[in-house]
């Protein structure tokens, strides 16, 4: 006998038995990023307050070429504010959160800035993470609703920014599913 026919009679009792574990295809991409560019924040007054702004992170590109079945995370990993005009000095933002809003639900917090200590002057906010979706539960949408929020004293003068996030992929499947 041929080794393949030999390795093809030992392996088919194990697919008769219903294991769907045996053959799997697991793929994942690190970093898929979507920035939105010059953001208007106006100046803000002396005193503590709250900015918000929302981006849609599209997610129907992605489903498309998803295949039914399939086990997948949307892992977000960073949020990142950087101003690109007006010179602001964001130091005294205290606190900033990127929350993901789905229909009918309230928002869910997903990555959060915390101002250090002593901040020198800076132009930045950087919060990093491994929060993860399932995929699968927001493949439905076209669009992922998310909110970036920053508490603080405000720059006192109009300013915008950049807003990038990043998110990896991480998807398994049944590869007798992608071949049948």
């Amino acid at each position: 006998m041929r080794p393949s026919f030999r390795i093809l009679l030992i392996t088919l009792p194990l697919l008769a038995t219903g294991c769907s574990s045996l053959f799997y295809v697991e793929a994942e991409t690190e970093e898929l990023c979507k920035t939105q560019r010059n953001i208007e924040f106006p100046g803000g007054l002396p005193i503590p307050g709250t900015i918000q702004q929302t981006v849609n992170f599209p997610v129907s590109e992605i489903g498309a070429n998803v295949p039914t079945g399939t086990e997948s995370e949307l892992r977000l990993r960073l949020f990142e504010l950087t101003a690109t005009s007006g010179n602001p000095d964001l130091r005294g933002i205290t606190e900033a959160t990127m929350s993901l809003r789905l229909p009918g639900q309230p928002p869910q917090e997903l990555l959060r800035y915390q101002r250090a200590a002593n901040q020198p002057p800076t132009q930045v906010l950087t919060a990093t993470g491994r929060e993860i979706l399932d995929l699968n539960e927001v493949l439905n949408q076209q669009e992922l609703e998310l909110t970036f929020e920053a508490t603080g004293e405000m720059p006192l003068n109009s300013w915008t920014a950049d807003l990038r996030v990043c998110s990896g992929l991480w998807l398994k499947t049944d590869l007798l599913d992608l071949v049948f």
